[in-house]
């Protein structure tokens, strides 16, 4: 009996402190820590933007298997964007894209010239 009465008096203050913590809250974390604001406040305008041409420069490096500076149609096939609009990245037709082409498209699109 006695132990009955521990494991009621157990699961009941174990089901209070799981009602006090809000939904998806680390209990352990200190409350001031929860709602602390980012360090840095996120980037806008131009300093987005090179955010944006750096992951994007850093994926087509990662693409660039030989390290040539360059996209073969083969090596366009990790990199999705590229692999789709391959033919029209590579408007010189050299069956390579460089970042510079890729860039350049990048601006045609953007300037609806595709």
């Amino acid at each position: 009996m006695k132990s009955m009465y521990l494991l009621v008096l157990l699961l009941t203050t174990a089901g209070a402190a799981a009602a006090q913590a809000p939904v998806g809250v680390d209990a352990q974390v200190p409350p001031a820590l929860r709602t602390r604001p980012s360090a840095t406040p996120p980037a806008t305008g131009a300093a987005l933007r090179a955010q944006a041409l750096a992951k994007l420069e850093a994926r087509f490096r990662a693409a660039d298997l030989d390290g040539d500076g360059r996209l073969s149609r083969e090596e366009a096939k990790g990199f999705g964007f590229v692999d789709t609009h391959f033919e029209a990245i590579d408007a010189a037709g050299r069956g390579a894209v460089s970042f510079d082409d890729l860039r350049a498209y990048l601006a045609r699109a953007k300037s609806g010239q595709r």
